[in-house]
């Protein structure tokens, strides 16, 4: 049975494993703090967030982004010192009311134990402290805070006792340049005013780069036929790719062409979600391993079902790699077209050039034919 609080409210956990889902009607950051005496963090891997995926002992993990962002949470391995657990969302620009509906839950295995919904009503603040597990007589709870903010997440992180570098800049920080006592919060939003970026290598390769997307799944329906067919969005996340001996490919689910991250063309789509529902999107991992052999990868996504609105789909679309801030462009910019071409990574001298596009189209020939692709096109099921 699942527990409904209201703010303030609590109810008791199981010593175990569970996981702690935080849903948002757009997207947000969304942050963990470990806390102990006096209600602060110890050290930077106290604070787990999209820069700092897991702390130092892998009892706190951030296992999916998006609308629907999931940590995995060990309390039977939790240190005797640790008190609370902190969970939070922030958004850059605007309020916490812009992101129209906030929950959060706590459940172990399939079991939802524990559910909240955020009063969303005149919030002004850009930080909303969410909730927190906390120790009571050697026992867990946890605790519906739903308490705002003002400020961002610099902000929050330092009230929680977190050194914050002081260069929150858009350039890629070097090695030398990082302090030990402070951590940075950056991350790259390509926009019109800021659309290219290029990403030094901080050893041999880029390592694994992992593109994702994700969108909420909304209903677009409405017309004579809305009763009897629903016309949810099913977006999907594809590339084209060139390699430096001239082959090219279709990576994409649509015709099944999900690639191969170890061979030729050294990119693979992960899966296919057909629905948004899928908490963490869908994913395109490419081989930095191999990026001397690659020349360009056009990242696009299309509208396979629904209706072509891109502002109802919420969509995100954020470059991970290792050592190096997320990189994001959101789907914000679309019209009647039912293809977006998102960004292109370049290869400019060994150098990973990544570069906003965010154009739109009819359907994939009329995009290859606006980049110079040439494939050959039929039209195809999946």
């Amino acid at each position: 049975m699942t527990i409904q609080l209201t703010p303030g409210a609590n109810a008791p956990l199981p010593t175990a494993e569970i996981s702690v889902s935080v849903k948002t009607g757009k997207a947000a950051d969304v942050s963990a703090f470990r806390l102990y005496a006096g209600g602060k963090t110890k050290k930077d891997s106290d604070f787990v967030f999209y820069g700092q995926k897991i702390n130092d002992d892998s009892t706190v993990k951030l296992v999916s982004q998006g609308l629907d962002t999931v940590f995995n949470v060990d309390l039977v391995r939790m240190k005797n010192d640790v008190q609370r657990l902190a969970f939070s969302a922030t958004v850059d620009t605007g309020t916490i009311s812009n992101l129209g509906t906030v929950s959060i839950s706590v459940a172990q295995g399939v079991n939802i134990l524990v559910q909240a919904e955020v009063p969303m009503a005149g919030r002004t603040e850009s930080a909303l402290i969410l909730g927190e597990l906390y120790r009571r007589n050697n026992e867990w709870k946890f605790r519906f805070v739903s308490q705002g903010f003002n400020g961002g997440l610099a902000p929050l992180a330092e009230h929680f006792g977190v050194d914050i570098a002081s260069d929150n800049s858009h350039s890629t920080p070097s090695p030398s340049s990082s302090s030990a006592k402070s951590i940075s919060l950056s991350k790259i939003t390509l926009t019109k005013s800021n659309p290219t970026i290029s990403l030094e290598k901080r050893d041999s390769s880029y390592g694994m780069m992992k593109v994702n997307l994700n969108w909420n799944q909304k209903s677009t329906g409405g017309g004579l036929f809305s009763f009897f067919k629903s016309n949810a969005i099913d977006l999907d996340l594809g590339a084209f790719v060139k390699l430096k001996n001239g082959n090219k490919h279709v990576i994409q689910a649509l015709g099944e062409g999900f690639g191969s991250y170890t061979y030729e063309p050294f990119v693979e789509l992960q899966g296919d979600d057909r629905t948004g529902a899928v908490s963490d999107g869908e994913w395109l991992h490419i081989n930095g391993s191999k990026w001397a052999e690659i020349d360009e990868v056009l990242i696009f996504t299309f509208i396979y079902e629904g209706v072509p609105n891109w502002a109802e789909t919420d969509g995100v679309v954020t470059l991970h790699m290792p050592n190096q801030p997320p990189v994001e462009t959101k789907l914000t910019e679309g019209n009647n077209q039912g293809m977006c071409a998102i960004a292109r990574l370049v290869n400019v001298s060994g150098v990973l050039k990544v570069e906003r596009i965010n154009q739109y189209f009819k359907g994939h020939s009329c995009m290859d034919e606006a980049f110079g692709w040439g494939f050959r096109w039929v039209r195809g099921s999946k």
